[in-house]
């Protein structure tokens, strides 16, 4: 039961993302090529929270639940922030890569058994390489973020 996601299918979970609906047909058609189908069952953690980000991920099937683990008075306890659904993203958000710092803000572990597309920051370092007009995108919705009130905690 491998499933195989087609270019077609890749785009249009591309299109759903905020941060890349200026690239161009071809920008878009060359990082849909980059993405690489992954799955994950149910239980199993996608990101964990401190770690550093090496890649983003697009749902196409399943769910996620976010998670912030903490620890209080040395016992630990984990807040369920948000359930991602397919067409989502982790590690991404409207103006571009969520973290400012690097590093993961959430553990991140699938709901359901999940399909993902996995984007690795090295590939899109060298995808952005390739196209100039990238980084004056992501550059632009970097200064949307940075004049608006939006607070991404």
């Amino acid at each position: 039961m491998d499933e195989k996601i087609d270019l077609d299918a890749k785009i249009a979970i591309l299109l759903k993302q905020v941060c890349f609906l200026r690239l161009t047909s071809e920008e878009i058609e060359t990082l849909a090529g980059l993405l690489k189908e992954q799955k994950f069952a149910a239980g199993q953690t996608l990101v964990t929270e401190g770690e550093l980000v090496d890649s983003i991920y697009l749902i196409v099937k399943g769910t996620a639940q976010v998670q912030h683990i903490s620890l209080k008075n040395g016992v630990r306890t984990t807040q369920t922030v948000a359930t991602l659904n397919p067409g989502e993203a982790i590690g991404l958000n409207e103006t571009g890569f969520y973290s400012l710092t690097g590093l993961r803000t959430a553990t991140v572990i699938a709901g359901t058994d999940m399909l993902v597309l996995r984007l690795s920051v090295a590939a899109f370092h060298g995808f952005a390489l390739a196209f100039s007009h990238v980084n004056e995108v992501m550059r632009s919705n970097q200064g949307l973020q940075d004049s608006s009130d939006v607070n991404n905690s």
